[in-house]
């Protein structure tokens, strides 16, 4: 089995609101996020909530999600999936998908292609390509679920991608989307605007 955690603990101040109840196609995008997970067959979904949680809960079902919070954001996503991996390294999983909150734009068929890859190989890590760049979301064999734990703040999960190149699986993508954190007003208002623009329903106007 494979579980997905799903980072959203951060405080947003870029933003200036919570990221996770940002709209796309009509949809929060911890909402975007979590049935993409679904449809994707991740059935076991953590979701990790920070300073903004009570704003966030009330706001969206996360039924048939897990939902820790995270105290200390400041800590850094290493410090959320620290948290998911507690609620999981029990259980019977080989792998985690992490996906932050601010992606919610990655397509399904990259998550797809993604855990195709995981299934069909012994490597450790899974992780995207964009024209030659590595991005998002990144999928943890359960063999470093213990160096995820260890992992240094400062470092974080990208120490851990980059302590052994060999064991890293690389899959091009034509997906920019995985280089992409929507994590400022700007960068919102421009994937609102080329998703309009390629004809999709347009999740209407961004209110920052």
């Amino acid at each position: 089995m494979i579980a997905a955690i799903v980072l959203a603990a951060g405080s947003s101040q870029r933003m200036g609101r919570p990221k996770a109840l940002l709209r796309l196609r009509g949809a929060t995008f911890l909402e975007t996020v979590v049935v993409a997970c679904e449809a994707a067959g991740l059935n076991r979904r953590v979701v990790v909530l920070g300073p903004d949680a009570d704003k966030i809960l009330p706001n969206i079902d996360l039924h048939g999600s897990h939902v820790v919070r995270n105290t200390q954001p400041s800590t850094g996503p290493i410090g959320s999936i620290r948290l998911a991996l507690e609620t999981i390294v029990n259980h019977p999983v080989d792998g985690v998908l992490v996906w932050h909150v601010d992606r919610p734009h990655i397509a399904l068929a990259t998550v797809n292609q993604l855990l195709d890859r995981f299934r069909d190989s012994d490597a450790a890590i899974v992780l995207p390509e964009f024209e030659g760049k590595r991005g998002h979301p990144v999928l943890f064999r359960r063999t470093v679920f213990s160096e995820l734990v260890e992992a240094p703040d400062g470092k974080g999960a990208r120490g851990v991608v980059r302590a052994d190149p060999s064991r890293v699986s690389v899959v091009p993508v034509p997906d920019p989307a995985v280089l992409e954190d929507i994590d400022t007003p700007e960068a919102y208002r421009d994937v609102l605007r080329r998703i309009e623009a390629a004809g999709a329903t347009p999740p209407g106007p961004p209110q920052l």
